[in-house]
């Protein structure tokens, strides 16, 4: 329970009883009468009370035999646990509060008196209540704040039956948002809440509106502008207002602009305009519109807004913003505590240059802060997508997006954070193209950059890039003291596809580990001496040995048995279930 409505909670059972909970009036328990049974006397519908007794008697030296038995204070206490895990149930879910509180209330005499005296269990309303059920809880819960939870079939997108009708609950919940503390509409039609979302909610901490399809002419100015506390929003399908600015109290927003006519996004300078209005911000998620079919061609983002500093923002997704527009908010924006960055474009096909240049500062800074703390180093070329993964220490950085020159990402990295990737112990690398071995200078110069990988780990690594691997784990490079292979401290490597190119990967594992298996001491090179690599520890050819089984043995007479036994086995040594 947070503290506005903890504080609510202490003042209902002080108002109840007359006293604090903490200095409940035990003596008059002892008559088996109750200051709550004055506040009840008022209104009673249950018949009278008269002598009878509604709770045992409770003496000072004799324990609590029965839940009963408990002070009046402890018992509203386990009642409002029950019920406030319903008062924080996702949107989607719920409509069955009121139908809990009676079945409470119908376990005795005691309990309903309790649960009808106590103003904060009535606080809850939703759609699937009676008009005359919802004035009655609005009567009932006195001055305390309210929540208001609209619910929709999801799978028929139409009101729930047996409650009010879906307009006139939102006309309801409009008369008094003036009291509202958490809101949660689901609609059909986003135009339905228009009239919610207009009202003033001076006291609103929490709300999510969702709609199936945006029916909004305008764009709406949040809640007139006045909801000063308001701390968390979800929109979905809701245009709103950026230029007008965000509530300034705002720590967490997520805004889906998912099935909207790209006409009605709003502009990367606007979101930034608007954010520029919560310096309290947490945690910013946009989402844009699906446009497989529609192009987005932003305006005015080669001018640069200054930077804006966000100093409590942590967590920034963008989706579906497009590349341009993503990059143009992350270059406007700054925070010192970001943990989790993630750009994902699904829909449109673009450059990524217009992501990584001109330089972005929050970018760039915040995953030369992650490297360091390396636990994840994970990157995914495909002919028109390209995936990084970045996770170190609290950092976590994603970028997924749809571009014409995969490579470049490989280049970007490799040149910007040459010093942090030299000690990257682990690489996760997959790569689904059918380019030229000439068309991956930047993995070549990824991988060069990347001095000392322990792990590696292939799913597939087609075409090209292939050889350019092979020829990167099998070249020695020359240094002062003789020949040394590349990453040298590698000791174990998953390679997916292997049984695609089972020559290419027994010439790999033979010149890399052949003559140091069948010498004491690796022969010279030109003089110098050629200083062999760790030996590996375990080795994964996935379905190497099924497809090709002469080149399997030829491997396991290289490496090792003991190597490829620690992967063939039941569970290999990362607990993957052999072939």
């Amino acid at each position: 329970m947070d503290t506005t409505r903890q504080e609510e909670f202490n003042d209902s059972l002080s108002a109840t009883y007359g006293v604090a909970p903490a200095t409940f009036d035990l003596d008059s328990l002892k008559n088996g009468i109750t200051t709550g049974d004055q506040f009840l006397a008022q209104e009673n519908t249950s018949g009278s009370l008269g002598n009878e007794r509604i709770c045992p008697r409770i003496q000072r030296d004799n324990p609590a035999k029965t839940i009963n038995d408990l002070p009046p204070e402890i018992l509203v206490r386990i009642i409002d646990a029950v019920l406030d895990e319903m008062a924080h149930l996702p949107y989607f879910l719920g409509g069955y509060y009121l139908a809990t509180l009676k079945t409470l209330a119908a376990v005795c005499k005691w309990w309903e008196t309790i649960i009808q005296s106590t103003p904060t269990f009535w606080t809850i309303i939703e759609s699937t209540t009676t008009p005359d059920e919802m004035e009655y809880m609005l009567r009932k819960s006195g001055n305390c704040l309210l929540t208001f939870r609209q619910l929709i079939d999801s799978t028929l997108d139409v009101f729930p039956i047996g409650g009010v009708d879906g307009f006139d609950f939102l006309d309801f919940v409009s008369l008094n948002m003036a009291r509202c503390y958490m809101l949660s509409v689901a609609m059909k039609w986003g135009s339905q809440a228009a009239r919610v979302l207009k009202s003033p909610a001076p006291k609103l901490r929490a709300a999510t509106i969702v709609a199936s399809v945006c029916s909004i002419d305008k764009d709406i100015h949040l809640f007139d502008g006045q909801a000063g506390v308001l701390e968390d929003l979800w929109l979905s399908q809701i245009p709103i207002r950026w230029d007008l600015g965000l509530p300034t109290r705002l720590r967490r927003v997520e805004i889906s602009y998912r099935s909207l006519p790209i006409t009605r996004l709003p502009h990367p300078r606007q979101i930034v305009s608007g954010l520029s209005s919560c310096p309290e911000i947490e945690v910013v998620r946009l989402i844009g519109a699906d446009m497989l079919f529609q192009r987005l061609n932003w305006t005015g983002l080669e001018v640069q807004m200054p930077t804006l500093e966000l100093p409590m923002l942590k967590e920034l997704k963008l989706e579906n913003m497009s590349v341009g527009g993503s990059g143009y908010i992350l270059r406007s924006l700054w925070s010192p505590v970001l943990r989790n960055l993630e750009v994902k474009e699904r829909s449109q096909f673009d450059s990524i240059a217009a992501l990584l240049h001109p330089p972005c500062p929050l970018l760039v800074e915040f995953v030369r802060r992650a490297l360091p703390h390396n636990q994840l180093f994970s990157v995914t070329l495909e002919s028109v997508r390209v995936d990084l993964q970045i996770s170190g220490g609290e950092s976590h950085v994603g970028i997924s997006v749809r571009c014409g020159n995969p490579d470049e990402l490989s280049r970007w990295l490799a040149e910007e954070f040459a010093a942090e990737l030299s000690s990257v112990p682990e690489l996760r690398l997959r790569v689904s193209s059918t380019r030229h071995q000439s068309e991956f200078q930047g993995l070549r110069k990824l991988l060069e950059a990347l001095k000392n990988v322990e792990r590696l780990i292939c799913l597939n690594v087609d075409g090209g890039a292939g050889v350019v691997l092979a020829e990167h784990l099998a070249s020695p490079h020359q240094a002062s003291d003789g020949w040394h292979l590349n990453w040298p401290r590698l000791t174990h490597m998953e390679l997916g596809d292997a049984w695609k190119w089972p020559t290419l990967a027994l010439n790999v594992i033979r010149e890399r580990y052949g003559a140091s298996e069948k010498e004491p001491e690796a022969p010279d090179v030109g003089g110098l001496k050629r200083h062999a690599p760790a030996p590996l520890t375990s080795l994964w050819l996935d379905g190497m040995k099924s497809t090709h089984p002469e080149t399997f043995e030829d491997i396991e007479r290289i490496v090792g048995k003991k190597a490829l036994d620690c992967v063939y086995d039941d569970v290999d040594c990362d607990g993957r279930d052999s072939e």
